[in-house]
């Protein structure tokens, strides 16, 4: 499959998701720090969640290790950000046509270069908030150092797909673009 043409379709979602995530502002605040937090773990808990009754076969090797709800979970608790957050487990079960694989691979794309930015972002949080390298921020610092060696790794998948099935990568992609970006607009 190729990569830059899944880049480029989907560009604008990818945007518009961004533009709801405040972590780059330079006026940010822990509450603000804190609420986003809150509103990625609903996310990314009903993908860890999604990936547990989807996951083809022969991709659960390559999820090893790439749960990250619980490291959510974890800067929560350290910023004493708890309390009702919410599922969004039904947002995950509403699926596109298409082959299952290449939707899982779809929704993983937008998971998985997710932990690229993230390592921007855990750097920018840590400046503005005073947190300290892996406390309130891990779940941006992610895989660190392993980071691009496990997009590598992911990148590698991708592209052994065959193209007759980039439409349907795509389109999921996309539908994941935009369940987080809802999810960043909800009311908690």
């Amino acid at each position: 499959m190729d990569l830059k043409r899944l880049r480029q379709e989907t560009a604008a979602e990818h945007s518009g998701t961004e533009e709801t995530v405040p972590l780059m502002r330079e006026d940010l605040t822990r509450a603000m720090y804190v609420e986003c937090l809150r509103r990625f773990y609903r996310v990314v808990r009903a993908w860890d969640a999604w990936c547990d009754k989807n996951a083809p076969a022969d991709l659960i090797p390559l999820l090893k290790g790439r749960r990250r709800a619980t490291l959510l979970a974890d800067d929560l608790q350290f910023l004493g950000g708890s309390g009702p957050i919410g599922d969004l487990a039904n947002s995950m079960d509403v699926t596109i046509p298409g082959d299952a694989r290449s939707i899982f691979l779809g929704r993983m794309y937008v998971m998985e270069g997710s932990t690229l930015g993230g390592q921007y972002i855990a750097a920018h949080v840590e400046e503005k908030l005073g947190l300290s390298h892996g406390l309130g921020d891990s779940y941006f610092v992610g895989y660190g150092a392993e980071t691009s060696t496990r997009w590598q790794e992911f990148r590698s998948v991708l592209t052994a797909l065959d193209e007759t099935q980039a439409d349907t990568v795509i389109d999921a992609a996309k539908q994941m673009f935009t369940i987080f970006r809802i999810a960043m607009n909800e009311s908690l």
